[in-house]
């Protein structure tokens, strides 16, 4: 083929892809409420103000999924500052502590994340680690951990701060792995014979979100899927840990956030690349969408757990999403009771 018809091919080839990305706009909320496939009667019900909640499709046994969608009085462009931020934080009832976290581990903001002198029955737990169900780690960290921690005695008044810091090292190795490589950076869990994969789990939830992302948020899709190679000045990007009350114990996340949005929409993907136990990943896909008085808020909630798998997996999944929707449900009220 000629050089000058190639040449003419690709130009119109990035016309015609730029075109469809300045052509993509937000959904309407009814398009959403299909997609996510809830009823006309959860559309009257968020129409009157009610917190609505549906099951999503899952992709793998291990997987819990569920959407909530609820009114906020206030448009999505005011939405968006406390979105990036975090401040939504604040508002769940399950997090005990949260901050943001520079790309940086030497940054001062690593010394928080661990545990206090109220936290010793978790610290002798991580003390006396040598591998099973109570935590997500390597075979690598697990021996790291205890070569560190071998000298320290469990009764030392000091087990706390020394296990923090101990643990703190793993947590900060898999940052730098996760901003270096992405879900390729992410180490498997080892517990005794199995071995769990949170970066396919957070590479299979990505995929159910990636239609809905290239069809109505292109640029953002680009990004979203691309990390950590690709960027946009329009997409805000954001590390934070947590200490979340998971079961009644501490556990601690770190988390990847974007965030983008302007009048017409808030879009928000938090991803945690890693969580210290009882559930191995999670992410979080949310939209804020212009309606009459304000703003339609839907959440798809979806997390892997290897706890829900089994003999009497159909029972667990039940209950697990039972839970999960009654969670989001909860979280949303507190949310609205803040905004009103």
């Amino acid at each position: 083929m000629p050089r000058n018809i190639v040449i003419s091919l690709l130009v119109f080839a990035v016309t015609l892809g730029s075109a469809a990305a300045q052509e993509a706009k937000p959904p309407t909320v009814d398009e959403l409420m299909t997609r996510l496939g809830y009823s006309d009667q959860d559309r009257a019900d968020l129409k009157s103000g009610k917190i609505v909640t549906t099951d999503v499709e899952r992709t793998r046994d291990d997987q819990l999924i569920a959407a909530a969608a609820m009114f906020l009085p206030v448009p999505p462009r005011e939405l968006l500052p406390g979105t990036i931020e975090g401040r939504g934080f604040k508002d769940d009832p399950g997090i005990l502590a949260f901050g943001a976290l520079s790309p940086s581990v030497e940054s001062a903001e690593w010394q928080a994340v661990g545990f206090t002198a109220s936290e010793l029955s978790e610290a002798k737990k991580l003390h006396g680690y040598r591998g099973g169900g109570d935590y997500n780690l390597s075979t690598q960290e697990i021996e790291a951990l205890n070569a560190k921690l071998e000298a320290i005695s469990a009764d030392s008044q000091e087990l706390p701060q020394k296990v923090s810091a101990a643990y703190r090292e793993i947590l900060m190795a898999r940052h730098q792995a996760y901003l270096q490589g992405g879900l390729r950076g992410i180490s498997p869990y080892q517990q005794g014979d199995t071995t769990l994969e949170p970066a396919k789990e957070l590479e299979a939830v990505a995929g159910q979100a990636t239609d809905f992302l290239q069809t109505f948020f292109p640029q953002f899709a680009k990004v979203f899927l691309g990390f950590p190679k690709d960027s946009h000045p329009e997409v805000t990007q954001g590390f934070f840990w947590l200490k979340r009350n998971v079961e009644g114990r501490p556990g601690l996340v770190l988390m990847h956030q974007m965030v983008a949005g302007d009048d017409d929409y808030v879009l928000l993907t938090r991803r945690e690349y890693f969580v210290g136990h009882t559930y191995e990943s999670l992410q979080v896909v949310a939209v804020a969408l212009p309606v009459e008085g304000g703003s339609a808020v839907f959440f798809v909630n979806s997390a892997f757990t290897d706890q829900i798998t089994g003999f009497f997996s159909g029972v667990a999944q039940s209950v697990g999403q039972d839970r999960m929707k009654a969670d989001l449900a909860k979280y949303f009220q507190t949310v609205q009771e803040k905004v009103n």
